[in-house]
Protein backbone atom coordinates (compact mmCIF):
# COMPACT_ATOMS: atom_id res chain seq x y z
CA UNK A 1 0.00 0.00 0.00
CA UNK A 2 1.55 3.31 -0.98
CA UNK A 3 1.51 6.55 1.02
CA UNK A 4 -1.31 8.08 -1.04
CA UNK A 5 -3.77 5.32 -0.14
CA UNK A 6 -2.72 5.30 3.52
CA UNK A 7 -3.12 9.05 3.73
CA UNK A 8 -6.58 8.92 2.09
CA UNK A 9 -7.80 6.20 4.42
CA UNK A 10 -6.60 8.02 7.53
CA UNK A 11 -8.38 11.21 6.54
CA UNK A 12 -11.79 9.77 5.84
CA UNK A 13 -11.90 6.39 7.49
CA UNK A 14 -15.28 4.82 6.75
CA UNK A 15 -16.52 8.03 5.16
CA UNK A 16 -14.07 7.43 2.30
CA UNK A 17 -16.43 4.80 0.96
CA UNK A 18 -19.03 7.46 0.16
CA UNK A 19 -16.77 9.97 -1.57
CA UNK A 20 -16.11 10.40 -5.26
CA UNK A 21 -12.83 8.80 -6.31
CA UNK A 22 -10.51 9.11 -9.27
CA UNK A 23 -10.57 5.82 -11.18
CA UNK A 24 -6.92 6.22 -12.06
CA UNK A 25 -5.18 6.96 -8.75
CA UNK A 26 -7.99 6.28 -6.20
CA UNK A 27 -7.68 9.79 -4.76
CA UNK A 28 -10.81 11.19 -3.11
CA UNK A 29 -12.13 14.19 -5.02
CA UNK A 30 -14.96 16.65 -4.46
CA UNK A 31 -18.26 15.96 -6.18
CA UNK A 32 -17.93 19.23 -8.10
CA UNK A 33 -14.50 18.40 -9.57
CA UNK A 34 -14.48 17.53 -13.25
CA UNK A 35 -10.94 16.16 -13.17
CA UNK A 36 -8.56 14.72 -10.59
CA UNK A 37 -6.26 17.33 -9.03
CA UNK A 38 -3.62 14.62 -8.51
CA UNK A 39 -3.31 13.00 -11.96
CA UNK A 40 -5.63 15.05 -14.21
CA UNK A 41 -7.87 12.13 -15.11
CA UNK A 42 -11.48 12.91 -16.08
CA UNK A 43 -12.69 9.46 -15.00
CA UNK A 44 -14.36 10.20 -11.64
CA UNK A 45 -16.28 7.32 -10.03
CA UNK A 46 -19.51 7.93 -8.18
CA UNK A 47 -19.89 6.34 -4.74
CA UNK A 48 -23.48 5.34 -5.54
CA UNK A 49 -22.93 3.33 -8.73
CA UNK A 50 -22.30 0.07 -6.88
CA UNK A 51 -25.37 0.52 -4.67
CA UNK A 52 -27.61 1.26 -7.64
CA UNK A 53 -26.28 -1.87 -9.36
CA UNK A 54 -27.01 -3.96 -6.25
CA UNK A 55 -30.56 -2.64 -5.94
CA UNK A 56 -31.32 -3.25 -9.63
CA UNK A 57 -29.80 -6.74 -9.49
CA UNK A 58 -31.87 -7.65 -6.40
CA UNK A 59 -35.03 -6.29 -8.01
CA UNK A 60 -34.37 -8.29 -11.18
CA UNK A 61 -33.72 -11.45 -9.14
CA UNK A 62 -36.96 -10.96 -7.19
CA UNK A 63 -38.96 -10.50 -10.40
CA UNK A 64 -37.42 -13.63 -11.94
CA UNK A 65 -38.08 -15.73 -8.82
CA UNK A 66 -41.69 -14.53 -8.60
CA UNK A 67 -42.23 -15.17 -12.32
CA UNK A 68 -40.95 -18.74 -11.95
CA UNK A 69 -43.21 -19.29 -8.91
CA UNK A 70 -46.27 -18.03 -10.80
CA UNK A 71 -45.38 -20.12 -13.85
CA UNK A 72 -44.91 -23.29 -11.80
CA UNK A 73 -48.09 -22.70 -9.77
CA UNK A 74 -50.09 -22.21 -12.96
CA UNK A 75 -48.53 -25.24 -14.58
CA UNK A 76 -49.24 -27.51 -11.62
CA UNK A 77 -52.91 -26.60 -11.35
CA UNK A 78 -55.33 -29.26 -12.50
CA UNK A 79 -56.53 -28.84 -16.06
CA UNK A 80 -60.18 -28.23 -16.77
CA UNK A 81 -62.28 -31.23 -17.76
CA UNK A 82 -61.77 -31.96 -21.42
CA UNK A 83 -65.01 -32.46 -23.29
CA UNK A 84 -64.88 -33.98 -26.71
CA UNK A 85 -67.19 -33.20 -29.56
CA UNK A 86 -68.76 -36.66 -29.18
CA UNK A 87 -69.68 -35.93 -25.52
CA UNK A 88 -71.28 -32.63 -26.50
CA UNK A 89 -73.37 -34.22 -29.26
CA UNK A 90 -74.54 -37.10 -27.00
CA UNK A 91 -75.46 -34.80 -24.14
CA UNK A 92 -79.17 -35.05 -24.90
CA UNK A 93 -79.10 -38.86 -25.35
CA UNK A 94 -77.63 -39.69 -21.91
CA UNK A 95 -79.83 -41.91 -19.75
CA UNK A 96 -81.02 -40.32 -16.54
Amino acid sequence: MDNKNKKGQKQGGKAMLYQYHCACCETAVASTDKDCPNCGSHNIRSPFGFWIFCIVACLAAAIIVKSVQVYLADRNSEPAAVTSLFDVLNHDNKPK
